[in-house]
């Protein structure tokens, strides 16, 4: 579901966003959650997630996460992350990235670089 920013007029993501297969975008941004499911796969420059991020496929992309972030078994993540919590189980793979874990000062708009603000 999507909705219009009173603010600013552009659509506003607000659901989970479910990852079945590859996706290849530039920005992924979302109120809900991110879940990559086992068969799916995430390329992006960045992603945006206020309730958290849940991978058991292939994630490719710097995250900002507002809620708790999940590697799951065979699940691969290359890329930057911050968020307020991190859970890699038994068989998940961090092959890249630089992670900030916990980061509870910050809101997920906080946590842009400062080239992305």
């Amino acid at each position: 579901m999507t909705i219009p920013c009173p603010g600013c007029h552009k659509t506003v993501t607000v659901d989970d966003v479910i990852v079945k297969s590859l996706q290849s975008v530039r920005k992924l941004q979302t109120c809900g959650r991110l879940v990559v499911q086992k068969r799916g796969q995430v390329k992006a420059e960045l992603i945006e997630a206020h309730c958290g991020v849940e991978v058991e496929g292939i994630l490719e992309a710097n995250v900002l996460s507002g809620g708790p972030v999940r590697i799951g078994p065979k699940a691969l993540w290359k890329g930057d992350c911050r968020a307020p919590s991190l859970e890699v189980e038994p068989g998940g793979t961090i092959s890249s990235g630089y992670f900030i874990i916990p980061d509870h000062s910050l809101g997920v708009g906080d946590l842009l670089p400062r080239k992305l603000r």
